[in-house]
């Protein structure tokens, strides 16, 4: 009953009725994939490990080191790391990396008719649209392929994602951990997480070491150990933490200087030995420093998708229609429907005979007269009598009027 009222009083949303595996949150305004789960766990280990720094390290060092007051710098620059950590994990996971809209049922097909004519024995199926277009890009021949899901041609360095169900552009990868694919509108933010976890972790092990060498001095470094056991967890865990994703930031780190991503590298696209050719980068600057100046200091691209729109007719039959443009397995068009027969005109039914059942009614005499109508449903007639008897003046003069009604058609 309250949904109800709720939507009588705001209209649907896009998003509520997007077509994708994605979720939704603060009415539209974030998003994520349906890995909800292992995002919020990475965000509960960032905070459980902070928490375990400022409660031992940093009040341990604010106190030892000297000068007095210089150890000030140790929370501060862990709030940073925190508040820096958190920051990009959630613009990472939770804005739109990049999806593309998907074609209208308008659209379809005017862009299948698009596609490049593949010879006979290439295993088309007959009637179905083509799988690849051709089209020059940057001074460079790349072929499109056609994605049966969102019905579209994808563009250069696009892909679609299997577990979001989405196309993306500048596809990197999907990555669990930060709960979303990453791709044109995220990667950036997704490098700066990585980098920034890395060096949060190495900086949290160094006061680690700090912590128990200091105390090791007081008081020996088994009691040491012992009197401060959140620093030997802090250490264990930012030493995991750095082990794996130093060297997923390095990796990135290389991708960038060469201007390309997880899904080019791994499929070849620029590599000559897996390619058999001499293939150009046409996305690559003229050194390292403006490739990193253009992925981190770029234009911020705007979405393609407008999913805190109100809920259009037009967009409501595309996703309640024949499905061929939300979620279609198949790119093969469906034939018109034919156009019915042309239905004759019912012919003018034969005069039927007249009802025996007649009305009689008592008129003013008049003079004879007979009138005869013809009408779709029947034949109408009227018939007036005269009857003079040989009597005089005054005698009694009567007239009957006969309808005759053919079937049920009264005019």
């Amino acid at each position: 009953m309250v949904k109800a009222r709720y939507q009588l009083i705001m209209p649907l949303r896009k998003y509520q009725k997007f077509p994708g595996n994605n979720r939704f949150w603060c009415c539209g305004a974030l998003m994520s994939s349906r890995q909800v789960s292992i995002l919020i766990f990475c965000a509960i280990i960032i905070v459980v490990v902070s928490a375990l720094f400022f409660a031992f390290d940093a009040r341990f060092l604010v106190v030892n080191v000297e000068p007095l007051g210089v150890g000030v710098i140790f929370p501060v620059l862990g709030v940073l790391g925190l508040y820096f950590s958190m920051s990009f994990l959630f613009k990472t996971g939770c804005i739109d990396s990049g999806i593309l809209p998907r074609a209208l049922p308008d659209e379809i097909a005017y862009m299948q008719s698009q596609g490049d004519e593949e010879p006979a024995g290439s295993g088309r199926t007959l009637g179905a649209p083509a799988r690849y277009k051709t089209v020059q890009h940057m001074g460079q021949k790349v072929k499109l392929k056609w994605c049966v899901t969102c019905n579209l041609w994808r563009p250069p360095r696009a892909s679609h994602c299997g577990l979001c169900n989405n196309c993306y552009e500048n596809f990197d990868h999907h990555c669990p951990w930060v709960g979303n694919c990453v791709a044109r509108r995220n990667y950036r933010y997704f490098y700066l997480f990585l980098t920034t976890i890395a060096v949060t972790g190495v900086y949290m092990m160094a006061c680690n070491i700090t912590v128990i060498v200091l105390a090791s001095k007081k008081m020996g470094f088994g009691d040491a150990l012992k009197t401060y056991p959140g620093s030997v967890i802090e250490f264990c865990v930012s030493g995991l933490a750095v082990i794996s994703v130093s060297g997923l930031s390095c990796m990135h780190t290389w991708l960038i200087a060469r201007m390309e991503t997880t899904n080019e590298d791994i499929k070849g696209t620029f590599n000559p030995r897996k390619q058999g050719r001499t293939v150009h980068n046409p996305y690559r600057r003229r050194n390292c420093c403006l490739n990193f100046l253009f992925v981190i200091c770029g234009p911020f691209p705007p979405s393609l998708i407008d999913r805190r729109g109100d809920m259009t007719e037009e967009y409501q039959a595309a996703l309640e229609g024949d499905n061929s443009s939300y979620g279609a397995t198949s790119s093969v068009p469906k034939l018109p429907p034919e156009s019915p027969s042309p239905v004759p005109p019912n012919p003018t039914p034969p005069p039927l005979a007249p009802d025996p059942t007649s009305e009689v009614i008592s008129m003013t005499p008049t003079a004879s007269m007979e009138v005869r109508t013809e009408g779709e449903e029947g034949v109408v007639q009227v018939t007036v009598e005269r009857s003079d008897s040989s009597h005089g003046v005054g005698e009694d003069e009567t007239q009957q009027l006969i309808l005759d009604r053919a079937g049920h058609g009264q005019q």
